[in-house]
């Protein structure tokens, strides 16, 4: 990564050097570079690799100064019981487990040096993930609710369109029922003499035998 910052430096060349004085075990000295990288050069690449290398240092500092209270612990403890033989274990174990801490930090602050300069993120275990995202929450600026909102334009409404109603089958057309008078019956005759009715057209009444016409 040949990406210069304000000052003409290597952005890539600065965040190497953070890396080496932390395999230095040189603390004020990786605190520099990152000071300088937070407020001068305010690069958002470079700060997480600074960051990285300071939390890589500080990570070595406190995994030694725990392993050097639990073995100088157990040492002391048992140079008190007189178990000298245990008490010089304890001091050879602790010894080595700060080599190993140191072996460690020098492997990954090359590890992370070596990606750096090809451009790429140191990308060192669970640190990586804490520089890159807690670290950045905590330096980006806050805006209020009232500058970061944005105003949303009162909801137009559709224009109406005229609605018509279904249209409607006609109505059946209800006549009157028609009535039909049947003509009428013609009226019965009677026998003028005993009101008998006459059958047909018969000229005689049946009942007392007297002419009808």
């Amino acid at each position: 990564m040949m990406t210069k910052g304000k000052f003409g430096l290597s952005l890539a060349a600065i965040a190497v050097i953070a890396f080496g004085f932390a395999a230095l075990r040189q603390p004020q000295s990786v605190l520099l570079v990152v000071g300088f990288a937070l407020l001068a050069e305010r690069d958002e690449w470079l700060n997480r690799q600074a960051m990285q290398a300071l939390l890589l240092t500080i990570t070595y500092y406190l995994a030694e100064l725990v392993t050097g209270w639990i073995f100088g612990g157990l040492a002391r403890f048992f140079g008190w019981v007189e178990l000298y033989s245990a008490a010089g274990a304890m001091g050879k174990v602790g010894s080595f487990v700060g080599d190993v801490l140191y072996l460690a930090l020098i492997v990954f602050s090359v590890l992370a040096a070596l990606r750096v300069l090809r451009g790429k993120d140191a990308g060192l275990p669970f640190i990586a993930k804490i520089a890159g995202g807690d670290f950045e929450a905590a330096i980006k600026p806050k805006t209020g609710a009232t500058s970061s909102a944005q105003t949303v334009p009162p909801a137009q409404a559709a224009p109406v369109g005229v609605q018509y109603a279904p249209e409607q089958p006609p109505a059946p057309i209800q006549t009157a029922p028609v009535t039909v008078q049947a003509a009428p019956a013609p009226a019965a005759r009677l026998c003028p003499a005993c009101s008998a009715p006459l059958q047909g057209d018969s000229r005689f009444c049946t009942e007392c035998g007297a002419k009808t016409e």
